[in-house]
C-alpha cells in the first residue's frame, strides 16, 4: 500500500503574479467555504477557473460530488497535461500550475479533511464542494465546533452558484412540490451568492432572481457572475461563522433605508405569499438590561433546539440560519451566529464609537411570520 506521501503529491512552485492573494502568514486554522449550489448552475466551471487561473491563492479544492457524477465532474474539471487520464481525479490527488491542489476523496466530508489536512502546509485554503442535491445545514454544522477538527479547521462559509438562465425557474418549481427542496435551503444557508450566466440571462428575468432571492436571504451579498470568474477575495475569508458585529453593513447592501424597512414589513404582511414557507424575518432589537439579554439567549435557544416558540410549543418552525447583534447597557456587545440547531453567541471585544448600535436578529427558515416576532417582544417587554 502506498503510503499518504506517494498518494499526495507536492505541489508545484510558482511564480505568477499574486493579485489579490493573502498575506505570507498563514491563520492559525485553515479556513474552509464550502461550495453549493443548483444542478448545472456552474459549480464546476467556478472550481476550473479556481483551478486554472493565477490568482496567486493556495487552494485545495474537494471534488465531493454523489456517486458516479465524481467521474464526470473529474472530467470536466481536466487541468492535466492532455497526456493523463483525467479520470484519475476521482481518486487521486492532483497538483496544478497555479499552486492549488485538486483532490476527490470519496470518503464522508469530515473523513475527507482529516485525510487532506495530513498535508497542512502545502495550502492556506479548502474548497469543498458539494453535490447539487445537498442541503448545506448538516455539512456546515459538521466543520462548525467540530471537535476532531476545530483545532485544524475554521468554517468561514457557505458559497452557493445560482443559475441565472433557470434559477428562478428551478425556486419556482420546487415552490409546486409543496417541499422544501434543496435550491431553498441552499439559499436560504448561503453566506454569498453567485448568479453565474449573467451574460446570457435576459436583464429582467436575473433582476427578478436576484428579488427573489432578497427574499429568502437578505443578509448574503449576491455577485453576477460569467464562467465562474470573480475575484476571490470575495469568496475568502468570508468569516460568516465568526463575531462580526458589522455584518450587517451590507445585509441591505443594494435597497435603500426605505426599502429594507418595506421588505421587513412585507416580511410580516399576513396575505403576502411566501416562498414554498422558506422566508427571512429581521427583529431590530434594543439595549438590552442583563436579564433580558438572558431571556433573550434562552428564546433562541427553544426556537432553535425544540423547534417551537416558548410559550406556544404548538407552533413549530425551522431556522436554517441565523444571525444577530445586539448591546446591553453595560456597553458589552454580543453577536449571534447559528445554522440549524447549533448555535453560539459570543461577546465581541470591539469597543462601540458614537454611541448605541443598531441591534437586529435575522432568521431564516420556515414557518417565520408576526407570531415570531410577537413572541420575541413579548419575552423581551417590548410588545
Amino acid at each position: 500500500m502506498a503510503s499518504d506521501d506517494e498518494d499526495i503529491p507536492d505541489l508545484v512552485e510558482t511564480t505568477a503574479p499574486t493579485l489579490n492573494a493573502p498575506t505570507a502568514s498563514a491563520p492559525a486554522r485553515v479556513p474552509l467555504t464550502i461550495i453549493t449550489g443548483f444542478l448545472g448552475a456552474g459549480k464546476s466551471t467556478l472550481l476550473q477557473y479556481i483551478l486554472t487561473e493565477r490568482h496567486g491563492y493556495r487552494i485545495a479544492v474537494i471534488m465531493n460530488e454523489f456517486g458516479d457524477t465524481a467521474d464526470i465532474e473529474g472530467r470536466k474539471i481536466d487541468v492535466s497535461d492532455a497526456s493523463n487520464d483525467s479520470s484519475q481525479l476521482s481518486e487521486e490527488f492532483l497538483e496544478v500550475a497555479n499552486g492549488c491542489l485538486c483532490c476527490s476523496i470519496k470518503d464522508s466530508g469530515a473523513a475527507a479533511i482529516e485525510k487532506l489536512m495530513k498535508k497542512r502546509g502545502r495550502f492556506d485554503y479548502i474548497l469543498l464542494e458539494t453535490t447539487g442535491l445537498a442541503d448545506p445545514g448538516p455539512i456546515a454544522s459538521i466543520f462548525w465546533h467540530n471537535e476532531d477538527l476545530s483545532e485544524d479547521i475554521l468554517l468561514d462559509g457557505v458559497v452557493c452558484v445560482v443559475d441565472g438562465v433557470f434559477g428562478l425557474q428551478q425556486i419556482q418549481n420546487d415552490k409546486a412540490t409543496g417541499e422544501v427542496k434543496e435550491s431553498l435551503r441552499q439559499v436560504g444557508c448561503a453566506d454569498i451568492i453567485l448568479l453565474n450566466k449573467a451574460d446570457i440571462a435576459k436583464a429582467e428575468e436575473i433582476s427578478n432572481l436576484e428579488s427573489t432571492i432578497r427574499e429568502l436571504n437578505p443578509t448574503a451579498p449576491i455577485e453576477r457572475t460569467i464562467k465562474g470568474n470573480i475575484d476571490l477575495s470575495k469568496l475568502l475569508d468570508l468569516r460568516a461563522y465568526s463575531a462580526q458585529p458589522n455584518f450587517f453593513d451590507t445585509a441591505f447592501a443594494g435597497q435603500s433605508a426605505h426599502e429594507s424597512s418595506e421588505k421587513h414589513e412585507h416580511v410580516h404582511d399576513e396575505n403576502c405569499s411566501h416562498i414554498n414557507d422558506i422566508t427571512s424575518l429581521l427583529i431590530p432589537i434594543p439595549v438590552l438590561r442583563e436579564d433580558k439579554a438572558q431571556k433573550l439567549d434562552e428564546w433562541i435557544r427553544t426556537v432553535l433546539w425544540e423547534g417551537h416558540l416558548p410559550d406556544t410549543p404548538e407552533r413549530t418552525l425551522e431556522v436554517l440560519r441565523c444571525k444577530g447583534v445586539w448591546q446591553v447597557d453595560d456597553g458589552k456587545i454580543f453577536v449571534l451566529q447559528g445554522v440549524k440547531s447549533l448555535y453560539e453567541t459570543r461577546e465581541e471585544e470591539r469597543s462601540v464609537d458614537g454611541g448605541e448600535i443598531a441591534g437586529k436578529v435575522v432568521l431564516i427558515g420556515r414557518g417565520l411570520d408576526k407570531d415570531v416576532l410577537k413572541s420575541l417582544q413579548n419575552t423581551l417587554g417590548l410588545a
